[in-house]
């Protein structure tokens, strides 16, 4: 697999702290000359060259262009199709179990060594997606992001109050209230009041548990949720009358103390609208969100049932 390993200093990153804001942000130059634009795909070339044999459906391959080397960290690349106009959206249950044991596989990996593993995807070119190939993205990282942090530190401030976990608390006041999209044996997905895009979910275990390690990747567990991500995002392409441009990113940590949670950030807003950050959200941090969660939410009930199509021969209800 190509790794470009240019440890000139112009190349290298820096990770970079700022006092005013109290969080780290990472400067990379090297990813300067990555391949947007380009027709040639490097994941099917993963393929054609024969460096993925015929019974692998999914993988992890190096980001050809990182934004972090050790020891500030790693960054891999998870295929997970074979397919390369497949989207995350089409994988049968089967095929998207593979995709949650590949977050399993660089978690216990990555985990070892560094402080953060964040697993994420970024679907669509209106936000920044620049291979087709279906896939998606896990930094290893040396520093714990600020919004991690944030969640944590709310953990921790309920726990020296003698308050249960938030996230659990959450659990049970948005299973059964207006909010709620899904509520299923071991996930619900809601939408939050402090939702920050119109049609913003997150996903959340019933069980307490802090990262991915905590499921069995083969499990019930692992295919209602194989069954769910999909199906959610099938929703989002009805709502939007065209595939959704989205951000999904699991939120995880070693301390078990922390609840893991999945946060699903769909970008549009209505047909032909897109929710971009602008100058509030960005220069303030101070988000607009022209829905609210109660009418977002039962907008995505009233999608979820014309999204009942199989699976790979199951809905998972």
């Amino acid at each position: 697999m190509t790794h470009i390993d240019d440890p000139s200093p112009e190349r290298r990153e820096h990770l970079v702290w700022n006092p005013l804001w109290r969080e780290y942000s990472v400067q990379s130059p090297g990813r300067m000359r990555r391949r947007e634009g380009a027709t040639d795909c490097p994941f099917c070339a993963d393929l054609t060259a024969g460096r993925i044999g015929p019974g692998v459906d999914a993988w992890i391959r190096p980001n050809d262009f990182p934004a972090l080397t050790p020891p500030n960290g790693e960054c891999l690349i998870l295929i997970y199709s074979r397919d390369h106009h497949q989207r995350f959206a089409d994988l049968t249950i089967e095929a998207a179990l593979r995709v949650v044991g590949l977050w399993r596989r660089v978690y216990d990996d990555l985990s070892q060594r560094y402080s953060c593993v964040m697993s994420w995807e970024t679907y669509g070119a209106a936000i920044g997606q620049t291979q087709a190939h279906p896939h998606g993205q896990t930094y290893g990282v040396s520093v714990v992001p600020e919004l991690l942090q944030r969640e944590m530190e709310s953990v921790l401030l309920a726990e020296a109050k003698g308050q249960p976990c938030p996230f659990c608390a959450t659990v049970e006041r948005e299973r059964v209230g207006t909010r709620c999209v899904y509520e299923g044996e071991y996930w619900i997905a809601f939408v939050p009041p402090w939702a920050r895009y119109p049609y913003q979910t997150q996903i959340v275990p019933r069980e307490h548990f802090s990262a991915v390690d905590g499921f069995d990747p083969e499990g019930d567990a692992a295919r209602e949720l194989a069954m769910l991500l999909p199906r959610l995002i099938r929703g989002y392409d009805l709502l939007m009358e065209e595939p959704m441009p989205y951000m999904l990113a699991l939120h995880q940590h070693a301390d078990a103390r922390f609840h893991f949670h999945i946060e699903l950030m769909p970008v549009g807003r209505a047909p032909g609208k897109l929710k971009l950050a602008a100058s509030a959200e960005m220069a303030w941090g101070f988000w607009l969100n022209d829905a609210l969660a109660d009418s977002a939410a039962e907008t995505l009930r009233s999608l979820w049932a014309s999204t009942a199509q199989q699976q790979g021969g199951h809905t998972g209800e």
